[in-house]
């Protein structure tokens, strides 16, 4: 019998021992209910001689029978009642009562441990205890506390020496980032990764396409109906939570596509389906990803040997190109950016039209990077005059720059971070360009690219450029072929040509350059690394199970051992990064190192709104997606971290009480911590209101969410693209080449391997969307919020499917880009993820 039971029998029976030896009324069934040691007292009556009880006008009624049972019980069953109800009230009140109580702040040196809390004793409430002993029920003993706790109550949280405890022994905030130091990081966390769905996710929905990329990678026609019909069976596979059905069915797919022999393409998938190790991979990690590196490795092998088979560094044509991307793309959504036809052997759309290129400032990766212009940008080094700008808008005689940068109406994309660029670094370039984009006086029109310059300071080499005169940027013709595909009009002039070219290759050096900035610092170090530090945070400061900690854990899952595998394998050494991007990896890693900082130390400035007022983009241009849908969708964050704290806090005051939020905030803000600055109410660092402190939430949660999403998922559509977005120059890209032509732009496009990487990289970490934002029952969290908060969760997810169709109408929207060119689904909250996890 359980110890605690023992206990209670035991008192209960000697408290009922001295009620009847007090006012015991000789009963012989009570007397026999007793141990031999304790004989009640008896009562005589001195008139009749016959035992009475001693409280006879009470417990005996006329007719002189007892009612001592009949009183017990009815006390009892008082008890019982009363117990029940204060259970009830304490069960319904919120966590919070317990922090929020304290009446008198104290601190007592006990043991060289701070405790603060109430000197209070018996309490109606024990939340923070796995179980409280049957003798707290009837007012003493105290609760069994968690880790952390003390006390009657389990109110008192137990700080060490006034900082925060420790609930894992091993957990502490350090600065050592296996390899990009300086960031607060764990990496004994990352040993647990992320759960089974997550891995099958990523298996089934971006590695599978990529392996039918892979086999049809030169070849001029679709995946055969086969291929497509296997393709559907893997991914339906993902849902069944089976690695064994996984691998089933991609060998299904292998099964189906190697019915059809392709020379060297045939060969080299043929040596992978026999990648040594594979199988028993899957077999000994259930993550599978230990498979999917051997499988990797094979791949670059191979990819290797195929390198030979067309003698190096092979350079596709651009219909091979396009015909990669029509494997990933079977609907052509975005080829038209470049090309009319996929038989195109020039990049007839991308010299004909700068639709796109605007459009992708303001729905690409880096959606958040075009400022407004100011007087201090136009000077000797980006001299642009009237005559560009009029040409570029159409607008001859009827503006001046001067007046579109009072009216606010210019924008600026600006790579100075880049420095001087880098000059071939194995065959590798990056330019450091300046881009100026306008919207027209009529301001509901779409962004209008109006100059580019690749290097920081004008040169022969590198001068400015103007858009190309409307007039000469639609001389093409459908060639006598038969394909429908176009070329240059043989009336065309050299000088227009050439100007056509250098225009062309102007923005994919501006393309080039987004891709290492926006992979490096607006992705990795400015949401990936960022996360860290409030991972580790509330890890360290936070009992499982405040409400803070169970608000934020569900937007940080998958985080860390994403972010341990992209230090391991794609921000390393001879990593994918290291292969396809122009910068020196030490640099690279700097670069992300150096942004996370700038993010933590500027943290008010990156709450969404004030991003758009610092860059001068809150109303112009007036169609932009990041923007409007972000907004939607960082008020609708912010409405359910608001109402989630007032659940939690009764009162600004409260909250400020609350000793485990005080370490959480402690925690970030010290230098030796999350090393936060310009944060708190005043930005001072101080934390007053429920109000900021949501948020402050909402910002982490964005950036695991909404942030992250719109700077990773475009990667799928745009990032692997390799003719509109490569992420490197492959030639300097000088403007001034002796005989320059097509193929100079032609030169900037990477090799077949590279090529290859890019996409396959790109595609895959554009492609898995693990969970979805708000929806935490969906997973293994079913029931993780009840109560106040659990109807809290569900206005959050109305919010949610309201803005899911207010999107959904802004992409039908005649005479918009979104709605006739390029819809924007990625802030869908059905496309945004509660994490980042890939």
């Amino acid at each position: 019998m359980p110890a605690t039971l023992l206990d209670f029998r035991s008192k209960s029976k000697r408290a009922m021992q001295s009620f009847v030896r007090t006012f015991g009324p000789g009963d012989p069934d009570d007397e026999a209910n007793l141990p031999m040691d304790a004989k009640p007292r008896r009562w005589v009556d001195p008139k009749t001689g016959k035992e009475i009880s001693r409280l006879k006008s009470v417990v005996v009624d006329d007719k002189g029978n007892l009612l001592l049972k009949r009183l017990i019980t009815i006390c009892i069953v008082g008890a019982i009642g009363a117990a029940c109800f204060l259970m009830y009230v304490s069960g319904v009140a919120s966590y919070q009562e317990a922090p929020v109580s304290v009446k008198e702040e104290t601190t007592v040196q006990d043991d060289n441990t701070l405790r603060w809390g109430s000197k209070r004793g018996f309490c109606m409430t024990c939340v923070n205890a796995p179980y409280r002993g049957w003798s707290w029920w009837f007012g003493w003993g105290e609760c069994k506390c968690h880790a952390g706790w003390s006390g009657a109550c389990c109110d008192i949280p137990m700080l060490n020496n006034g900082e925060c405890a420790l609930y894992d022994e091993e957990l502490v905030l350090i600065h050592d980032h296996s390899v990009v130091p300086g960031i607060p990081f764990h990496k004994d966390l990352v040993t647990s990764p992320c759960s089974n769905a997550w891995s099958i996710d990523a298996l089934g929905q971006g590695v599978a396409p990529v392996v039918v990329n892979m086999l049809y990678n030169i070849i001029d026609e679709r995946p055969p109906d086969y291929v497509v019909e296997s393709l559907d069976d893997l991914h339906a596979a993902t849902k069944e939570n089976s690695y064994w059905s996984l691998l089933w069915e991609t060998l299904k797919l292998f099964a189906a596509i190697f019915t059809d022999d392709r020379g060297a393409e045939y060969d080299m998938l043929n040596s992978l389906t026999e990648c040594e190790g594979v199988a028993s991979d899957y077999a000994s990690d259930s993550t599978g990803l230990t498979a999917l590196s051997t499988m990797g490795r094979c791949y670059e092998a191979e990819m290797d040997a195929l390198d030979e088979v067309y003698t190096g560094q092979y350079k596709p044509t651009l219909p091979e190109y396009n015909n990669f991307w029509r494997l990933i793309d079977p609907e052509e959504s975005i080829l038209f950016a470049m090309v009319d036809n996929v038989n195109d052997t020039i990049p007839v759309a991308w010299m004909r039209s700068d639709d796109m290129f605007g459009w992708l400032r303001l729905v690409g990766s880096n959606p958040d990077m075009l400022r407004v212009a100011v007087a201090a940008d136009f000077n000797s080094n980006f001299d642009v005059t009237d005559a560009i700008y009029n040409t570029a808008m159409g607008e001859s005689g009827s503006g001046t720059l001067d007046a579109a940068l009072a009216e606010g109406r210019l924008f600026m994309m600006d790579f100075s971070i880049f420095g001087g660029g880098v000059s071939d670094n194995n065959g590798k370039y990056l330019h450091a360009p300046k881009a100026l984009f306008a919207v027209p006086q009529d301001t509901s029109k779409r962004l209008v690219t109006v100059a580019i310059q690749m290097m920081q300071e004008p040169s022969d080499e590198y001068p400015l450029m103007g858009a190309p005169d409307p007039s000469i940027r639609d001389q093409f013709v459908e060639k006598d072929d038969g394909t429908k595909s176009k070329d240059f009009s043989p009336t065309m002039s050299e000088s227009d040509k050439q100007t056509l070219i250098k225009w062309a290759m102007s923005k994919t050096a501006v393309q080039a350059a987004e891709s290492s900035y926006f992979e490096v610092v607006t992705h990795f170090g400015r949401t990936h690394l960022v996360m860290e530090p409030f991972m580790m945070a509330t890890k360290i400061a936070f009992h499982e199970t405040h409400p803070i900690r169970k608000l934020l854990e569900p937007h940080f899952e998958g985080t860390l051992h994403i972010n341990q595998g992209a230090v391991d394998s794609l921000i390393s050494v001879g990593g994918v990064i290291d292969k396809i991007f122009p910068p020196p990896i030490t640099v690279t890693q700097s670069l992300a190192v150096t942004s996370c900082k700038d993010f933590l130390e500027n943290f008010n400035d990156n709450m969404l709104p004030k991003t758009f007022e610092k860059r001068g983009t809150s109303t112009l241009p007036a169609e932009y997606p990041f923007r409007d849908d972000g907004l939607l969708l960082w008020n609708a964050i912010t409405d359910w971290t608001l109402d989630y704290l007032k659940i939690t806090y009764s009162s600004d005051s409260k909250m400020r009480k609350d000793p485990w939020l005080k370490c959480f905030w402690d925690l970030l803000v010290s230098v030796d911590g999350g090393m936060l600055k310009n944060v708190g109410d005043n930005g001072h660092g101080v934390l007053y209101t429920r109000e900021y402190l949501a948020e402050f939430l909402a910002l982490i949660i964005w950036t695991g969410s909404g942030q992250h999403a719109a700077t990773n998922f475009p990667q799928k559509d745009v990032g692997a693209h390799i003719t509109m977005n490569p992420t490197a120059a492959w030639a300097d890209g000088k403007l001034n080449a002796a005989g320059l032509s097509i193929q100079n732009w032609f030169d900037m496009l990477p090799p077949l391997h590279e090529a290859f990487d890019q996409l396959n990289t790109e595609y895959l970490l554009g492609s898995v969307h693990y969970n979805r934002l708000g929806r935490y029952e969906e997973d293994y969290r079913n029931g993780h919020f009840t109560g106040a908060y659990r109807d809290a969760e569900l206005r959050f997810q109305a919010a949610l499917d309201n803005l899911e169709s207010i999107i959904v109408a802004r992409n039908q929207v005649s005479g918009t880009m979104r709605g006739d060119v390029f819809p924007y689904i990625i802030l869908m909250p059905d496309n945004t993820p509660n994490s980042i996890n890939i």
